[in-house]
């Protein structure tokens, strides 16, 4: 459901003017970070000018990765190697050392990578710079330099990051510069760091104070790089273990200790490039409700402040945060929309039932040998859960993958630390996509379904009606338009790019209605009857539900499908009561509802659609019997060919029925004016070329015909746009097989279809627009003077060549919207002109009338409009300004030139092909 953010405020914002006192204390904690070594020895003016240890967050915590060693000037790479260093650091490790005095336990570290570089940083593997910074990288599974350690232990103990690392370098091979001088000789004296460690992930938070009712409550969070607050992203929560708890010594640990923080925000952790945004709350331990509501505040808060997409706030725990999202998400179910619960505490049995309310999505893992929290405790949670989704009436089957859990046997750690499952857990990047993956799902809605009626009319398919599904028979005669709000996309793809696509308008309810049976739409014009289901009539407008949208671009000319994902959506404004009074769906003005089912359509799903195997490969094509069609008698055929946008482009099989009239008017006693029954195929050509697919028409044709009851004598063809380049090509290299024609807004032919056709004596009725912004209309008036004259010149006379060939050109005031291109609008919404198409037979004993439409006729005075050659006047509209027409055009090429240049190639491929047809089809 697409809908804009809220991004207004809570009630409980931030109020940091209280917060003073935790800020400071927050704020000297960071400048002790930032520190230097104090103990460190006195570099050599000659040799190592400082030393910066590079951090990483691993598996089992933050440690020294590499280090960087500051010379007075570049050095040169052939003598950097491991060979010529020995870097040392303390073994102390918090999980597993007795005591703080072990920091001073020293032991060297395996050097995996030396090279140079011009700044403090590392470099992708296989590269290096000029520089005068030596990088050390370092192998993380050596035992030495972690950087977390125990802090104060008023009970429990905490951590905290040491602001006094033991890192040292030793130099134990003379160094040369870049110009082969003699830098530095080799020095048996260590050098510790003498710089504040760097780490380019958790460098990257920034770290605040959310006051809650008086409490402080600190916070790390990161933006993704390139953050856009016009766009949203999905929100990890990440809720650590006790000893991360803020003691007033050690902000940021919770950054540190382990990967819970810091992964979410890697792709090689997460195994998908979605950036994400993590929030890390850093609580004193002061207990629940109390750390559980602040944490929920700061959430609510931060959501509120930040591009966070509603539907996907996570929470990842450990151990002792799993409190947290256990009272939290009791309190409140929709606060988070999945949780990660790692090594954590059991979910009580009431907060499992309060949860099921609206279930949420539960991953949980822990360790079968942990030391602190027995893996019971997530069994437990696991059982409770599900019993609670299926007692609320969830299937066992989907609460069982809804409430996942693993068990990690002990050689799943990369050290021995049992309780710490976040290890095995984020190195399965698999657990992480299945946290991003999971959206909230919407309540039980009142509204079983919504399906949209839609309607072909001159310019392409537009939704019409909107039926929605109710649990009970409704009561229509206190139902308004006022009660229903309807929203759809404001896109046409004459008109607009395809980014407005998600743009929503409103469409205007005329009236609503119930009915027991939506099919019976197909079928009647308004089967009103009592019913469960209420119809919501739209007000004919130009504005809004359009369904063709641009499908593929492979070149500057698009091809169009109808949307699969129409966005068309509802929202019930007033009560919605039954027939026996009570309320069945109650007003919920924040509730869109979006389409749930296929769209239904009179006369497009009347079509049937099919694959032909010509000689030459495979036709799709679409088409309609009539209504109580009877083998026994025979019924004229119209061909419809369509535009090059329709043409198949792998995925938008049948767009040629909802792109324009051209296939589905001809049932429409409202469009011909006579209640006839007519065949219609439309065939869907790839644009392969006018004489390839002018000869696969004709064969799907003669197949056709074979098959069903055609009067041989009335069959006809009409085209939009490229669609009249098939037609020249078919009625001259056919002329027996067709009874006439209607061309629209189409191409030109040549010289040699207008004598074939004159030969042929093939009725023809071509219309354009007078500003046709795609084909200009002086070629289209030229090929209808061409064929009068290739009329002439077989002697026939103005009368006769009259009834063959006419002309209409249409002015701007006959468009009901600004698509100039598509003169099969106003042509197909005359019915003088169908009717005068549907009167042409092949058999000289039946004789024709033809009709008089409104424009110019060629060599008649018919219609409102003028005489040959002057503009046909139509129904004014309303539309947007501008148009790109059916043959969608992108790219900055002017388009006259193109047309023309692939004309060209299209008349010296067709005249190769074309010999081919003849000379096969006379063998």
């Amino acid at each position: 459901m697409w809908r804009p953010l809220s991004r207004g405020r809570t009630p409980d914002h931030r109020r940091r003017t209280t917060a003073l006192a935790a800020l400071a204390a927050l704020a000297a904690a960071t400048l002790a970070t930032a520190a230097p070594a104090a103990a460190a020895p006195e570099p050599a003016p000659d040799g190592i000018v400082s030393v910066t240890p590079v951090t990483e967050v691993y598996a089992s915590g933050q440690k020294v990765a590499a280090v960087v060693v500051e010379y007075a000037a570049a050095v040169d790479p052939a003598d950097v190697t491991p060979a010529a260093f020995v870097v040392e650091d303390s073994t102390y490790d918090f999980r597993f050392s007795a005591g703080l005095e072990e920091l001073d336990d020293l032991a060297p570290r395996t050097i995996t990578r030396a090279y140079t570089n011009d700044a403090v940083g590392r470099l992708p593997v296989g590269t290096s710079t000029p520089g005068r910074y030596v990088v050390l990288e370092l192998d993380p599974t050596d035992p030495g330099g972690n950087t977390v350690i125990r802090s104060t232990c008023p009970r429990l103990c905490f951590e905290k990051i040491n602001t006094d690392l033991r890192t040292q370098v030793t130099q134990v091979a003379d160094l040369h510069a870049a110009d082969g001088t003699l830098l530095t000789t080799a020095d048996p004296t260590p050098v510790r760091v003498t710089a504040p460690a760097v780490d380019p992930v958790v460098d990257g938070y920034v770290s605040d104070v959310y006051d809650h009712e008086g409490h402080a409550l600190p916070y790390s969070y990161r933006l993704p790089a390139g953050y856009d607050p016009a766009r949203t992203y999905p929100l990890v929560v990440a809720l650590h273990g006790y000893g991360s708890g803020y003691d007033g010594e050690n902000p940021r640990v919770n950054l540190a200790v382990d990967a819970m923080v810091t992964a979410w925000g890697l792709p090689a952790r997460t195994g998908v490039d979605e950036d994400v945004i993590v929030l890390a709350p850093q609580n004193e331990r002061v207990g629940n409700p109390l750390e559980a509501d602040a944490m929920t505040a700061l959430v609510r808060s931060f959501v509120a402040d930040h591009a966070v997409d509603a539907d996907r706030v996570y929470a990842a725990t450990f151990s002792w945060g799993s409190t947290l999202a256990w009272a939290a998400m009791a309190q409140d179910p929709t606060l988070f929309d999945a949780a990660l619960i790692v090594s954590g505490f059991a979910v009580s049995e009431e907060q499992a039932a309060a949860i099921a309310a609206q279930p949420v999505p539960v991953y949980l893992t822990h360790g079968t040998s942990d030391p602190v929290l027995p893996p019971t405790f997530s069994t437990t949670s696991r059982d409770l859960l599900r019993a609670a989704y299926v007692a609320a009436g969830m299937d066992e089957a989907t609460a069982a993958d809804t409430v996942r859990h693993v068990e990690y046997a002990d050689d799943a750690f990369v050290v021995p630390d049992h309780h710490a499952a976040t290890m095995p857990t984020y190195a399965d990047p698999a657990i992480l996509q299945w946290v991003l993956a999971q959206r909230r799902a919407p309540a039980p809605s009142p509204v079983l379904g919504v399906t949209a009626v839609t309607e072909v009319g001159s310019f392409g398919q537009q939704v019409t009606q909107v039926v929605l599904e109710y649990g009970a028979d409704v009561d229509a005669s206190g139902l308004t338009p006022a009660d229903f709000r309807v929203e759809d996309s404001g896109y046409n793809f004459r008109f607009a790019g395809i980014e407005t696509l998600p743009d929503l308008v409103d469409r205007a309810v005329a009236s609503v209605w119930t009915t027991d049976d939506p099919a019976r739409l197909l079928t009647d014009d308004r089967p009103e009857a009592p019913g469960r289901f209420v119809v919501l009539d739209l007000v004919d407008s130009p504005v809004g539900g359009w369904t063709v949208i641009v499908s593929r671009c492979p070149t500057f000319l698009c091809s169009v499908r109808v949307n699969p994902d129409q966005l068309t959506q509802v929202t019930q404004l007033g009560d919605v009561t039954g027939t026996d009074g009570a309320l069945v769906a109650a007003a919920d003005p924040t509730r869109a509802h979006r389409l749930t089912g296929d769209p239904l359509d009179r006369e497009v799903d009347r079509f049937v659609l099919d694959t032909f195997a010509s000689s030459t490969g495979d036709v799709r094509y679409a088409y309609r019997l009539p209504d109580g069609y009877d083998p026994s008698r025979t019924y004229p055929l119209v061909v419809a060919l369509p535009g090059h946008g329709m043409g198949y482009d792998g995925q938008n099989v049948g767009v040629q029925l909802a792109s324009d009239m051209l296939a589905v008017a001809w049932n429409q006693e409202s469009w011909t004016g006579t209640d006839e029954g007519v065949i219609v195929l439309a065939p869907q050509n790839e644009r392969l070329g006018k004489a390839i697919e002018g000869a696969q028409t004709v064969e799907l044709v003669e197949a056709f015909l074979a098959q069903h009851a055609v009067d041989r004598d009335r069959v006809y063809a009409t085209s939009v746009s490229y669609g009249s380049q098939l037609m020249w090509e078919m009625f001259s290299e056919r002329p027996d097989l067709f009874a006439g024609g209607l061309l629209t807004g189409g191409f030109p032919g040549d010289e040699d279809e207008f004598a074939r056709i004159a030969a042929g004596e093939v009725p023809m009725w071509i219309t354009h627009g007078t500003n046709d912004h795609l084909l200009p209309v002086a070629r289209a008036r030229a090929s209808y003077e061409a064929l009068v004259a290739a009329y002439e010149d077989r002697g026939l006379d103005a009368a006769r060549v009259a009834e063959l060939v006419r002309w209409t050109e249409y002015g701007d005031d006959a468009f009901g919207l600004p698509d100039f291109h598509l003169a099969a609008a106003p042509t197909l919404e005359d019915p003088a002109t169908l009717q005068w198409l549907l009167a042409q037979d092949r058999d000289p004993d039946v004789p024709t009338e033809p009709g008089t439409p409104g424009g110019t006729d060629g060599g008649t005075d018919g219609g409102t409009g003028g005489t040959d050659g002057t503009a046909g006047s139509g129904t004014a509209g309303t539309g947007a300004p501008g148009a790109s027409g059916a043959l969608a055009v992108t790219g900055p090429a002017p388009l006259a030139a193109l047309l023309a240049l692939a004309l060209a190639a299209t008349g010296l491929g067709t005249v190769l092909v074309r010999r081919r047809v003849r000379a096969s089809r006379e063998v």
